[in-house]
């Protein structure tokens, strides 16, 4: 990445991605000094932005027309996998809502909790080491029985669309809205998105041949697993994050 000019405490560069049939050229903007990963998810939200825009040209030009619209949330109670960096960053932002807000998520989030605790399913979507050899694919068909709206849910829209998690931004659907309601979302159509959401769970690895995709957790799960995560967070040039990030797109 190379200097944006005047402002030297900013970095920027132009990205060109080949993923699949899909060629994304995008300018992405970062801070040049050490900062938490946190810091760079904003950044990462437009590039995947980018990736899911160009899927979306795709698909329009191949006569498949997207039909997700807003107030239609069946989307929204899946089990949503996301990173740690983003679990981080959530936290910051509900951290900062008012009171009143805090405490009606946190009722939200404490009875998913105990839903999913009924169900046997708590420990494995916190831990890939709880998983017990249940795919990605079983844990979510179990969640999806189950019917839990992700605590941001409201009026059926998404109330933190501008920070949703950057999984959330790749799932579009192109069947009628009403299939993927259905018990077994029969019948729904997906756009083809490159799943570059991924990179995110390899942010904190410095081993680069690592495999970090099992590293997620449930969003439903966000505050369970804030009482164990690492209370120090590592610090690194903000061009090194979207380095690490881009690096792990490749794999």
């Amino acid at each position: 990445m190379v200097d944006s000019g005047a402002d030297s405490s900013q970095s920027t560069a132009t990205l060109r991605l080949t993923m699949g049939e899909l060629r994304v050229v995008h300018p992405i903007t970062v801070t040049a000094t050490a900062v938490p990963a946190t810091a760079v998810i904003p950044a990462l939200q437009k590039l995947v932005n980018a990736v899911v825009d160009a899927a979306e040209r795709k698909s329009v030009e191949d006569g498949r027309a997207i039909s997700c619209r807003k107030g239609c949330g069946a989307c929204c109670r899946q089990a949503v996998p996301i990173s740690h960096t983003e679990g981080d960053r959530l936290l910051d932002l509900i951290e900062a809502m008012p009171a009143s807000r805090r405490d009606t998520l946190t009722a939200r989030f404490a009875a998913a909790s105990e839903a999913l605790m009924h169900a046997g399913l708590r420990e494995a979507l916190l831990a890939p080491d709880k998983r017990d050899g249940k795919t990605n694919r079983d844990l979510s068909l179990a969640y999806w029985a189950l019917g839990i709206a992700c605590p941001f849910l409201e009026a059926e829209s998404c109330s933190i669309h501008a920070e949703r998690p950057l999984t959330c931004r790749e799932y579009l659907a192109t069947s009628p809205a009403e299939l993927c309601a259905g018990p077994a979302q029969e019948g729904v159509k997906l756009v083809a998105v490159p799943k570059a959401s991924m990179a995110a769970r390899g942010l904190d690895e410095d081993n680069a041949d690592a495999d970090t995709s099992g590293r997620w957790f449930a969003l439903s799960l966000l505050l369970d697993w804030s009482k164990a995560r690492p209370r120090e967070a590592v610090r690194r040039p903000g061009p090194e994050w979207v380095q690490r990030f881009v690096r792990r797109i490749g794999r």
